[in-house]
Parts: structure tokens; C-alpha cells; sequence
């Protein structure tokens, strides 16, 4: 037995019934509202992101660390389940990407080699320094002399080197 607020006595057995109710209807309730904000969720991502299709050319981001080109351009190969296989001149990937993880361009261009690759290996194979591209100038004097790393090494600046400056070693 127990005391409510104004002193009068009650029994819990009484009260945990209703309490438990109350709980199974909010549980009830917050699983409908999640349900349809889903729902929401999906279609806004739907509308942002229009399906496509076999052939079209796309862009995957690269990771900064991998490469110094910021994107490779492949070719979307197959669709399966609103996941897409895509394959560059380097290779086929060998994950699938969901639909917000590249561009669609609105050019049609690019030949497929067949064989399985991953983004970090396409990015490695088209990349100007060979690889993850921690090697970056950081010249102020237009890439001239062999102070410069990319020249020193016998390769070409690339956009990361030293931003919108001017370079005579692209």
C-alpha cells in the first residue's frame, strides 16, 4: 500500500495496469511516426537524387587522402536493388554504391575494362603522383626551379599542390 499526493491510500496493483497501457500506446504511437518519417526521409532522397541508368557516365568522390584528382569518372554497368555496379577504365569496382554516392554527368563517354578493382586502386592507377598523393609543393614562385618536389621528381603539379596560384608545371 502506498500514499498518493493527498495522503489517501491506494494499491500499486491497481495503478501499474493503466501505467503499463500507457506505455504500450506510446511505444505503438512513436513506432507509427517513425514509420512515416521514414517514409519522408525516403521520398525527399528519391526526389533529390534521380535514378540511373545503364551507360550513363558518373563521378565518385575520392577520398582526399588517395589521390590528387578529387573524382573519377566511370560508368554506371548494372542496377540491382537501387544499387549500382561502376566501372572505370581502370576497372570494374568491386562494391556497389547506393545512388547518393555519385553524380550523374550529362556526357555519355568512357570504355569499361573488365576486370575487379577497388576506388582506392582506380584513384592509385590514375593519378598523376602514383598514389596517395602526400607529396604536394607548396611553391610560391610558379613551380620554375628544383625546389620545387613535383619538378625535382619529375612529375606534374596537380590542382592540391598550391590552390589557385599560378604554376608553370602543369
Amino acid at each position: 500500500m502506498g500514499l498518493t499526493r493527498n495522503g489517501n491510500k491506494i494499491k500499486y496493483m491497481k495503478s501499474v495496469p493503466f501505467k503499463i497501457k500507457a506505455i504500450r500506446e506510446n511505444r505503438t504511437e512513436s513506432l507509427k511516426n517513425l514509420k512515416v518519417q521514414t517514409i519522408k526521409m525516403k521520398q525527399a532522397s528519391e526526389n533529390r537524387f534521380c535514378p540511373g541508368e545503364v551507360g550513363q557516365s558518373v563521378t565518385v568522390k575520392i577520398p582526399d587522402v588517395d589521390s590528387d584528382f578529387r573524382n573519377i569518372i566511370g560508368v554506371i554497368l548494372s542496377v540491382n536493388n537501387n544499387m549500382y555496379e561502376i566501372g572505370t577504365k581502370e576497372g570494374r569496382f568491386s562494391t556497389l554504391y547506393n545512388r547518393n554516392q555519385f553524380v550523374i554527368c550529362k556526357e555519355r563517354f568512357l570504355e569499361v575494362d573488365d576486370t575487379k578493382i577497388s576506388l582506392r586502386g582506380a584513384a592509385r592507377k590514375s593519378s598523376n603522383l602514383g598514389g596517395q598523393s602526400y607529396d604536394r609543393c607548396t611553391c610560391i614562385q610558379k613551380c620554375k626551379t628544383r625546389k620545387c618536389k613535383c619538378k625535382a621528381a619529375e612529375r606534374l603539379c596537380s590542382s592540391k599542390c598550391h590552390g589557385s596560384s599560378t604554376c608553370d608545371n602543369k
